[in-house]
């Protein structure tokens, strides 16, 4: 019996969607805990300060707001999950997010003498001789 190697695939070794989500979540502990640490410390200097007002009796003025409580626990970390799922990356490429044609835009270009309101996407309206710029603007 005649093998030939060359026409057997080794399967490679594939990472499932959990163990790179864990792999992300490992990865933004050392982050996660310094932050946590900072607001620890920074309510205890708060809570120093009350202290040694409230001894000096000269009163201590407000309620006082802690840092360090779940929800600012569960607001951090998920700010460094969002971090760490961007698509976006520096030096990566650029998003070609849709956009939707504004009524006035003037265009230098035929092809984007669309309607307005007419969905396109960004990277249509880059060009070789000029910059991109987006202007992400409110009317509010």
């Amino acid at each position: 019996m005649n093998i030939n190697y060359h026409d057997i695939k080794l399967k490679e070794p594939t990472m499932g969607l959990l163990s790179v989500d864990v792999l992300v979540r490992l990865q933004i502990l050392p982050g996660f805990f310094s932050n946590c640490l900072f607001l620890a410390l920074y309510d205890s200097v708060v809570l120093v300060k009350r202290v040694v007002s409230v001894l000096s009796r000269s009163g201590a003025g407000g309620e006082w707001q802690r840092m360090l409580t779940s929800a600012g626990l569960r607001s951090v970390w998920n700010s460094f999950l969002l971090d760490a799922y961007k698509q976006v990356k520096l030096g990566g490429e650029a998003p070609n997010s849709k956009v939707v044609r504004v009524s006035g835009a003037s265009s230098r270009r035929k092809s984007f003498s669309g309607k307005s309101g007419m969905e396109c996407r960004l990277l249509d309206f880059e060009s070789s001789d000029r910059p991109l710029v987006v202007n992400f603007g409110s009317a509010t």
